[in-house]
């Protein structure tokens, strides 16, 4: 715990970056405190995109281009504020309830990811941990933060088109914090802990304003809701995917507010504005979370677009057909275009328990909790009874989804529609969260209400023994919760000698051989034992800071051949100027990939080598028989 108190300037940087920049521009929205804070953060994280593609034409990447980004996003959202005259008091006021619940939602969710990653300084040890942590580097390295500029895995090229927002963040807060493994970790507790839980309360509170204890609601069910959060930090590691799914409710809260009636044309247009952002921001994060919301909104805007249908002229029905069609023809021709299908999850449960998992909001195969799916179920019977149909049909596109993805067998139509998520179920299965959750704090505030009236009406044996009940349902969802936090401690962020990715031993080693490396040393090493993570560590360069790349046929050649030595080896050791070599032994984070990489271990009898570090079984090796 003391190493995450010193870190508390780094969370301290990484809250500010979510919501510093924006804030300004969102106080000129007339609206609700909730949803201004709301804003400000979807557009801090545009004002943050934003910066880092303009920032690489005129400066470094640091918090300057971000403050001038925002300066002028401020200016803008001024002018707007100067031209709406609405009354000041319309904008309403935000329950003190919201308040605490967000307070206890930040406390626990702070808590939770601290006890799961155990240490600021472990790091992920999932296959996709390799190249977000190496990003980083790569960015602190190079100060460019494009994601035009990626070109990590690509050396030699002069553009490499990657979402790098979440990195971005996170080099922002490197300085601050014990490197950029701790930034990473620190960045995670952020994102999840404060932007989460105002999302969630940001659409409960646009989407039922007549119930508005459901916004107070909606971040504490979310607790219930294995898979996402922390289903990607167990997963994957899917930081991108994380930073853009927490962002789409409130993309989706803005969407509805910017069609809300009793507006300004500059109120409105602020509106638009911030949806705009919070869009902008989640494709920046990773384009697949933007589709994603795309795909849940889309019910909401056709059913504001075909609501005036019953009385309209027979003009205005074409114009209304032709503008439902024309939508649905975009999106279609996008959805196809940005089909990323790898086939590499395929379906692998049966309808049955594909919906099983839906009724009580637990897919993906985790444990199911008993209340979450119950309180789903009494939120859609309210938003029946105010006949907000639109509702049931936003959900059910995720409802769709999850169906295809786990279950539909029919590989070619399961592809074109889920394709966008790589066919993860995991992936896919996260979605419905975004209206699952709310829909279950709509439920809890109903039944919070009904106990309440019965409190106060005098039947309080029956109160108590209702609230028994519901706190068993809630307590049923403790397993997950504690499955999750052992998966974490346990593999993903396991820091030991006997982790799967880096091992404490070779993180060690690379403390002791900072000494050994020259800056213009070129490392090789097999990625996937962790190798790779020497240039997150240290900076200094490796031939493969990710698994996958375009790294050149001399690389690919010394990954497949060089334990076995020879002329060929020798040219391309020369050619790329390879002076050093970790061998970490055999233990890999993804087995698939071993024969790619097959020659660059059991090099202890290698006639090229000599021995300069070890820890442990790690080793760093000096390329001599070269010479």
């Amino acid at each position: 715990m003391s190493a995450w108190i010193g870190e508390i300037p780094a969370l301290v940087t990484a809250i500010a970056i979510l919501i510093l920049p924006g804030l300004p521009a969102a106080l000129c929205l007339r609206t609700t405190a909730l949803l201004r804070l709301g804003a400000a953060i979807a557009l801090s994280m545009a004002i943050v995109a934003a910066a880092s593609v303009i920032a690489p034409w005129f400066m470094g990447w640091s918090p300057l281009p971000v403050a001038l980004v925002a300066a002028i996003v401020t200016i803008v959202a001024v002018v707007l504020r100067r031209f709406d005259h609405h009354d000041e008091g319309a904008a309403g006021r935000t329950p003190r309830a919201i308040w605490i619940a967000l307070a206890g939602a930040f406390a626990v969710w702070t808590a939770v990811v601290i006890v799961g990653i155990a240490d600021p300084s472990h790091p992920s040890q999932l296959y996709d941990g390799l190249f977000h942590l190496n990003a980083v580097e790569f960015i602190v390295r190079n100060a460019d933060a494009s994601p035009l500029h990626m070109t990590m895995v690509t050396p030699g090229s002069t553009s490499g088109i990657y979402p790098t927002l979440w990195h971005a963040i996170v080099a922002l807060v490197v300085p601050v914090s014990g490197g950029v493994v701790a930034a990473t970790n620190v960045v995670t507790v952020a994102v999840i802990a404060v932007i989460w839980p105002v999302a969630l309360a940001c659409l409960a509170a646009a989407v039922f304003p007549r119930h508005p204890m459901a916004a107070v609601w909606a971040p504490l069910v979310a607790f219930g809701f294995s898979v996402f959060p922390l289903g990607f930090l167990t997963w994957g590691v899917l930081y991108p995917n994380l930073l853009g799914n927490v962002l789409i409710p409130v993309f989706l809260a803005f969407l509805i507010g910017a069609f809300r009636s009793g507006q300004s044309a500059s109120g409105r247009a602020l509106s638009i504005l911030v949806a705009v952002a919070a869009g902008g921001a989640s494709a920046a994060a990773h384009p697949s979370s933007l589709l994603g919301g795309v795909a849940l909104g889309l019910p909401f805007v056709l059913w504001m677009i075909v609501r005036p249908w019953p009385s309209a002229s027979p003009r205005r029905r074409a114009l209304i057909a032709v503008s439902v069609i024309a939508l649905c023809g975009v999106i279609a021709f996008i959805w196809i275009r940005a089909n990323v299908t790898t086939h590499e999850w395929l379906p692998n449960e049966t309808m049955g328990q594909a919906l099983g998992e839906v009724a009580l909001l637990s897919p993906v195969g985790r444990t199911a909790g008993l209340l979450l799916g119950p309180l789903a179920a009494i939120g859609i019977w309210r938003v029946v009874k105010d006949r907000q149909w639109w509702v049931l049909f936003a959900g059910g596109v995720s409802i769709a989804f999850y169906l295809a993805s786990a279950w539909f067998p029919i590989l070619s139509l399961r592809s074109l529609a889920v394709g966008v998520w790589y066919d993860d179920t995991t992936r896919v299965g996260a979605l419905l969260a975004v209206w699952g959750i709310p829909l279950a704090g709509l439920g809890a505030a109903v039944v919070a209400g009904w106990l309440h009236e019965r409190w106060i009406g005098g039947a309080r044996a029956t109160s108590v023994v209702v609230g028994a009940l519901l706190a068993l349902g809630a307590a049923s969802h403790l397993p997950a919760l504690a499955n999750d936090l052992s998966y974490m401690r346990n593999s993903s962020y396991l820091f030991t000698a006997q982790s799967q990715g880096l091992s404490s031993d070779e993180a060690a080693l690379f403390e002791e051989i900072g000494d050994d490396l020259d800056d213009d040393s070129i490392v090789l090493g097999d990625p996937l034992t962790g190798a790779g993570l020497l240039f997150a560590y240290t900076g200094h360069d490796v031939v493969f800071p990710h698994v996958t790349g375009r790294y050149g046929a001399d690389a690919d050649l010394l990954a497949r051949d060089f334990a076995a030595g020879g002329d060929q080896v020798c040219d391309a050791v020369d050619r790329l100027g390879v002076t050093h070599v970790l061998d970490f032994g055999d233990r890999q984070l993804f087995e698939n990939h071993w024969t790619t990489f097959d020659g660059l271990h059991h090099l202890g009898d290698s006639a090229l080598l000599t021995e300069v570090e070890s820890v442990g079984d790690a080793t760093l090796y000096r390329v001599t028989g070269c010479e």
